[in-house]
């Protein structure tokens, strides 16, 4: 027999303990499991046929069936006190015992784990809370909202649209945080009463939420309606469409129904707005291809006009070689003018243009290339003046250095020679003038000299010298009135009142003064080398 302390459960649980239970509907599931047992004919098999049930109910997947374990454990309890063998009875009450023990633990961790998700759903309503009390700081610190995508009719009302969504969306995400916390109450496993409260909490915050929502919804809804019945009355005048061009509109349609889908918008408004633009989008479509079918004939019409242009530039791109470029775009602007003349599609007028550019690429990249050619010549050029402009600057510099010890006949010629290549460099006048204030040392070194040779002169050289001088003197006096005869001659021959004769006698004359004048130059050269011999 089974000892009283291994079988504390059979004598508390008497008749009158099952009579209080008060009766519960039971499932499926339990009648059938009822029906089952009472069909067993021995104690063994009905309590073997109980412990399965009430194993299965507290091993299943999801939520363990205490309900049905613990009406099961009910049922089986009685059949232990009937005539069983000792060692079946010892084994059946020992995993009777195991399985209550278990669903006694199973049942604690179960009410830890309510415990727990009961107090992360009161932080979580608190934390709701706390966002409604606070609503007005929380919408101040939510981002600005903009519509980068919207429609012309909702850009021009932006600002309201803006005041009302932005406040929309703050409540719809409290409301969204609300319906999360009531399915995930009515999932947890917990208490009624703790069901309750919370239901409570949630239907407080619900009074505050949803009706402000609703309100704003109608708002919002009652706005976009307004400008969209407003949008259609302005364009669509039965089938014609006013106002704007069709793809205009084609793109407005598209922004108003994406501004829809962003807009907290009733499902009524969302409907009748949906099907009002939807019946605008079928009209656009008509339109659209009423124009693709007029694009189209004009462009058949196009493609025949163009093979005639096409045509003549064959005709031009076969002699267009041997043409100069100022040849070819004349032949080229009488084409253009043809070509504006008659009705050509913008892709048709686009491909004939490249086509005579064709023509002139060979001519300009001619042309390109001459430049470039050009180019490396007058750099080549600047190279070459630089390097002249660094040899005489080099040769002044020597000269500087090593005048002192020249002869005043090689210093002079090495003078003469550094003039005359500055004289022939081509340079601005402030390198002019940089180069001739290189030279003057030199000028005074060349001068000093011959003011010494001058002091070494003798007696008779001087005398001499000065009598050069003198007559070089009256020579270029001669000289000069010989000048002045001529200019006189000249400007006699520029009047108009001559006759033949009197003309060519002063012709005469001009050429017996040329001849004077030439006689003049070469003596006062000839003086002048004197001179510098001396």
């Amino acid at each position: 027999m089974i000892s009283s302390s291994d079988s504390p459960g059979i004598d508390s649980q008497t008749p009158q303990t099952e009579a209080r239970i008060e009766p519960r509907e039971e499932s499926p599931l339990f009648k059938e499991f009822s029906e089952k047992l009472a069909s067993f004919p021995t104690p063994e098999e009905k309590i073997a046929h109980g412990l399965q049930f009430m194993r299965s109910s507290i091993s299943q997947e999801g939520s363990p069936r205490f309900r049905e374990f613990w009406e099961a454990r009910r049922l089986v309890l009685p059949f232990f006190k009937e005539n069983l063998g000792s060692a079946i009875r010892s084994k059946l009450w020992s995993e009777y015992v195991e399985l209550t023990v278990e669903a006694r633990r199973l049942k604690e961790i179960l009410e830890e784990q309510s415990a727990f998700a009961m107090e992360q759903i009161d932080l979580a309503i608190k934390a709701l809370e706390n966002d409604v009390t606070n609503f007005a700081a929380l919408l101040a610190s939510t981002g600005e909202m903009s519509f980068p995508d919207a429609s012309q009719t909702i850009t021009q009302k932006a600002n309201v649209y803006i005041l009302i969504q932005r406040e929309l969306n703050l409540l719809n995400t409290l409301a969204s945080r609300l319906n999360s916390m009531r399915k995930e109450i009515i999932k947890t496993d917990m208490r009624i009463r703790f069901k309750t409260k919370f239901f409570k909490r949630l239907s407080d915050l619900g009074d505050h939420i949803f009706p402000k929502r609703k309100e704003l919804i109608e708002a919002v809804s009652s706005e976009f309606e307004k400008d969209v019945d407003q949008f259609i009355s302005n364009h669509f005048k039965g089938d014609q469409i006013v106002g704007a061009p069709y793809y205009a509109l084609r793109e407005e349609i598209k922004g108003l129904q994406s501004m829809a889908k962003l807009f907290t918008l009733n499902s009524g408004v969302f409907t009748r707005t949906r099907l009002k633009l939807s019946e605008c989008w079928d009209k656009v479509k008509v339109l659209e291809k009423e124009h693709k079918k007029e694009v189209l004939e004009k462009k058949q019409a196009s493609s025949e006009q163009r093979q005639g242009v096409q045509t003549k530039i064959d005709e031009l791109k076969e002699k267009s070689a041997t043409m100069t470029l100022r040849d070819l775009n004349v032949e080229i602007d009488v084409i253009s003018d043809e070509m504006r003349n008659v009705s050509l599609h913008r892709d048709d007028v686009r491909f004939l243009r490249e086509e005579l550019f064709k023509l002139r690429a060979p001519h300009l990249a001619e042309q390109e290339q001459k430049a470039k050619e050009l180019e490396l010549a007058e750099k080549e050029k600047i190279r070459l003046k630089r390097e002249m402009i660094a040899q005489v600057k080099e040769t002044i510099s020597h000269l500087s250095k090593q005048g002192e010890k020249m002869e005043l006949e090689a210093l002079v010629a090495a003078f003469e020679e550094v003039e005359a290549q500055l004289a022939g460099l081509e340079i601005s006048k402030m390198e002019k003038q940089q180069m001739e204030r290189t030279l003057r040392p030199l000028k005074d070194l060349i001068a000093d000299k011959k003011e010494h040779s001058l002091l070494n002169l003798s007696e008779d050289d001087k005398k001499t010298l000065e009598n050069l001088r003198v007559v070089l003197q009256q020579k270029k006096q001669r000289r000069q009135e010989i000048k002045d005869q001529l200019e006189s001659y000249r400007k006699s021959l520029g009047g108009s009142n001559l006759d033949f004769e009197k003309a060519m006698q002063i012709r005469e004359l001009v050429e017996q003064e040329k001849e004077r004048l030439d006689k003049a130059n070469a003596s006062i050269e000839e003086i002048e080398q004197k001179i510098a011999e001396l």
